[in-house]
């Protein structure tokens, strides 16, 4: 059998295990051996699989993983978020729409310190989707921009999906982390005008009330902690005062003392190490299993067999990159962020490099696709995750609040491709 063909059945047959709710990283691994074993034997195979996890599990780069998961998770349990959520309720509060717009500034402050999306809208729900029912928000906006507003999570830096990307594509981890910044604004940006947009329709938004009165000095210090922490994690990175790994690991202690200062108990500091051992050993399997896919896709040649085939078709590059992002538009709204990023990366991003486009402006532009995928109905996972806090609120009900939001990112990938300077402008004063 063709090396080609081999390679093409084993992915394949990994889509279709992911599909049936096989875990991607043991789905990688299985299909990714029995490929290996195929076109090489039995020999070389277990010695292929020995060195993927020895490789991957002694990497040092790969300490980012769970450093940053390690600050999120100490973030997440010590109350920060309540107060973002206040803080920013006191800015926008009076606005019509303003405890959600106060919801989607408390996800991107949180988003500093969080790295993930599903994180972000989860925590962001627990706090404010109970005080917007008790203003008498419409349920669609309510759940619409907590969804949208978690996918800030995986591009403000610290993402983990940008350091993954950085990782497995030998990027720098500060441009990747420098490139996500603007794009983040912009999201915020237009996220808040949409919020502004869609609380006029929606009339039951207009609750221009603030349940506790606080003044603007008393919310500067609730963001005091986000941003200091940033600050401190990023402003030390590009500072040069210490390494990305570093960088994790201060944020890391930073986060605990913080958790500590603000009275966490135990049991919620051990789960927070527990969630972090958990997320790290999913994320490691799925970082084992993209090796030795790796391995497969390089031996049968299957990414240089694509970019021959895309040469052949005399497509223009904006055509390519089209396809890759209608793709992963798709296939984001069924597949986990980081799983789809260190999945598809390794076949397209030889394409992508052919075709002439920046890698770091195209890890962000895959990011904001993935990004767009998680809040696409009917399968996108933050709706999931918003209706699995908010249990009382039927999925229609989020799927349609969240509509308005996927233009929204829409017009932010557009603007985003149409001038690339907004995400290499950072990256070009390092």
């Amino acid at each position: 059998m063709e090396r080609e063909v081999i390679g093409l059945v084993t992915i394949g047959a990994l889509f279709v295990l992911v599909l049936l709710g096989c875990p991607i990283g043991l789905a990688m691994i299985v299909t990714g051996g029995v490929a290996f074993y195929t076109l090489t034997g039995l020999t070389p195979a277990l010695g292929m699989l020995q060195t993927s996890v020895f490789e991957t599990a002694s990497n040092y780069s790969f300490t980012l993983v769970p450093l940053f998961l390690l600050m999120g998770n100490f973030i997440s349990e010590s109350g920060m978020a309540r107060s973002l959520f206040r803080g920013s309720e006191r800015l926008t509060g009076r606005w019509n729409g303003g405890l959600a717009a106060a919801g989607v500034t408390a996800s991107a402050l949180f988003s500093t310190v969080s790295g993930s999306s599903l994180a972000t809208a989860s925590t962001m729900t627990r706090v404010a989707y109970p005080e917007m029912v008790a203003r008498g928000y419409d349920p669609r906006l309510a759940t619409g921009s907590l969804a949208a507003g978690g996918t800030l999570g995986i591009m403000i830096p610290p993402s983990i999906a940008l350091l993954l990307y950085a990782l497995i594509t030998e990027q720098s981890v500060g441009e990747m982390f420098l490139a996500g910044i603007l794009p983040g604004v912009l999201a915020y940006v237009l996220y808040m005008a949409t919020v502004a947009v869609v609380a006029r329709r929606w009339r039951g938004t207009a609750v221009p009330d603030i349940a506790e009165e606080l003044s603007i000095g008393q919310a500067i210090r609730l963001f005091a902690p986000a941003v200091g922490l940033f600050a401190l994690v990023m402003g030390g990175l590009y500072g040069g005062a210490f390494t990305p790994t570093e960088a994790g690991g201060v944020g890391a202690a930073l986060a605990f003392l913080y958790a500590l200062a603000t009275g966490v108990p135990a049991h919620r500091m051990v789960a927070a190490l527990r969630n972090t051992v958990s997320v790290t050993a999913t994320i490691f399997m799925i970082l084992i299993g993209a090796e030795v896919f790796g391995f497969v896709l390089s031996i049968s040649q299957i990414p240089m067999a694509i970019t021959d085939f895309v040469r052949t078709q005399d497509l223009a590059h904006w055509q390519v990159l089209a396809i890759i992002l209608v793709f992963y538009i798709v296939m984001g709204c069924f597949m986990e962020s980081l799983a789809m990023i260190l999945l598809t990366v390794p076949i397209f991003f030889p394409i992508v490099m052919d075709a002439g486009f920046d890698p770091v402006w195209f890890g962000i532009i895959a990011v904001v696709t993935v990004e767009l995928g998680l809040i696409t109905p009917p399968m996108g996972m933050n709706l999931f995750m918003v209706k699995s806090v908010a249990e009382t609120i039927p999925l229609r009900t989020v799927m349609v609040g969240v509509l308005p939001f996927v233009v929204s990112d829409l017009v932010r990938l557009a603007i985003l491709i149409a001038f690339p300077a907004i995400t290499l402008f950072l990256p070009g004063r390092m």
